[in-house]
């Protein structure tokens, strides 16, 4: 298997909506905003896409990088994603899913029916032309990636599990921002369950998994660069 972590934008982020035991801290940090794209048994996977608005990407304050060429690199056309697993719906993670031609869609049951309500019509669009899988608790796809619906960063939000090469690792969707949260056992502080995110995150800390967050610069860090926004991470 490969995978890689792509980097679309940054921006700077309060240290108080990351940790919620930071004592109110409004130190300024750098975030990345990012998507992982995985290549298995001769199918390319996305998981989650990113946005592209600039419109939302100001009012966010993020700078967006187009990584349109780089991908092409890895994955050549779009039109060849055979499939986008969504681990929830907010717009940094599902706004990019019209650029797909007309791949299998996994996503939590009831992130699917808030995005119908939410989403930009053209990602509402393309929910309803389908093929969708909605999960109720877990899915395996492919017999290699566990999706999991753990509902704590919103009503929805989900997770993927799989092992390779003997070391077992976890996409965390925004179950955790950054890699120490699971790691050091510490919520994140911006959820719609508390119960279910200490919960997933307990679990996953005493599993020892690898986290693989969304919105950690130190993924860019930490593993070999292949372009100036793409690592490769297996």
């Amino acid at each position: 298997m490969e995978l890689y972590a792509v980097k679309f934008g940054e921006s700077s982020f309060r240290l108080s909506n990351v940790y919620r035991d930071m004592h109110h801290s409004e130190e300024l940090v750098q975030i990345a905003w990012s998507f992982y794209i995985a290549k298995h048994n001769n199918k390319t996977i996305c998981i989650d896409t990113g946005f592209r608005d600039e419109n939302v990407a100001q009012q966010w304050g993020i700078t967006l990088t187009d990584v349109a060429d780089e991908l092409r690199g890895i994955i050549g056309n779009l039109s060849s994603v055979d499939t986008v697993i969504i681990t929830h719906s907010h717009f940094d993670h599902i706004e990019n899913l019209d650029l797909f031609d007309k791949p299998e869609i996994i996503i939590s049951k009831t992130d699917y029916e808030t995005a119908l309500q939410q989403c930009s019509p053209t990602i509402k669009e393309k929910l309803l032309q389908g093929p969708v899988v909605t999960v109720d608790n877990e899915y395996i796809y492919d017999n290699q990636f566990r999706f999991k619906v753990i509902g704590g960063h919103s009503p929805g939000s989900s997770v993927v599990y799989f092992e390779s090469v003997h070391t077992n690792y976890i996409i965390t969707g925004d179950e955790c921002y950054w890699c120490d949260n699971l790691l050091s056992n510490r919520p994140n502080g911006v959820f719609s369950s508390t119960e279910n995110n200490e919960r997933f995150l307990n679990e996953a800390h005493h599993s020892g998994l690898i986290p693989l967050p969304f919105h950690d610069l130190q993924i860019f860090e930490h593993y070999p660069a292949v372009s100036n926004n793409i690592v490769r991470i297996l």
